[in-house]
């Protein structure tokens, strides 16, 4: 089974154009529409978003303007952030905040351990 990126990918792509030409030796090719779209989902997947994430906003992102935009870059209409979506941006939100609360803490310890240990830097 193709890796979710690519399902999606693949949905986005075809349903913005008339899809994937294949030639006489059975390999599909791509337009330069659907690169973009493997480094828009790459670079979501990079910073951390679900895959679920990515799929329920990744038609949202792929208009002219924002596959253009950079991979690092989310813009969603106002018209379609639905309740679903909305509660899958909080969870994001959430996990994303527990994840630096948990590197703050880890942080805080190593500096509070090497003042102990260390108590001169200049050693």
């Amino acid at each position: 089974m193709p890796a979710l990126s690519t399902v999606v990918c693949s949905e986005v792509v075809t349903s913005a154009s008339a899809g994937p030409e294949a030639s006489d030796n059975g390999y599909r090719s791509y337009g330069e529409s659907a690169g973009q779209c493997v480094t828009r989902i790459r670079g979501l997947l990079d910073s951390g978003l679900t895959t679920e994430m990515i799929r329920a906003i990744l038609p949202f992102l792929a208009g002219p303007d924002e596959i253009h935009a950079g991979p690092d870059e989310i813009h969603l209409a106002p018209d379609s952030l639905t309740p679903r979506t909305a509660a899958l941006l909080r969870g994001e939100i959430d996990r994303i905040q527990a994840g630096i609360d948990c590197l703050a803490r880890n942080r805080d310890r190593l500096r509070a351990y090497l003042a102990a240990v260390q108590p001169d830097p200049g050693a």
